[in-house]
């Protein structure tokens, strides 16, 4: 489902004390997506039900979908979705 690819992110670069972006559990596992510099997302994971979050990989988010190379195709398209559901329903609420 991932790929052991860490493209420019560690532990020491995500402060996961602060809220994500977005959330997602697929398949036992939950992905956290949090803002990186521009449209870069630091994009981590845990097994379901352990406290300790692991750094995957660095995508990109383009407004539309999620790019990631270290990450296997649905996986990268289950994330998309939830960030783009966040995004959407932040700028519901600004209009």
């Amino acid at each position: 489902m991932q790929t052991t690819e860490n493209n420019q992110v560690s532990a020491s670069t995500v402060n996961y004390d602060d809220s994500p972006i977005a959330e997602a559990e697929v398949d036992g596992v939950e992905y956290r997506l949090d803002a990186g510099h521009g449209s870069a997302v630091a994009i981590s994971s845990r097994e379901a039900g352990t406290w300790n979050w692991a750094p995957v990989c660095e995508g990109r988010w383009d407004g539309i979908q999620l790019k990631a190379k270290g990450l296997a195709f649905p996986l990268r398209e289950q994330l998309g979705r939830a960030l783009a559901a966040v995004m959407s329903s932040r700028e519901e609420g600004l209009s």
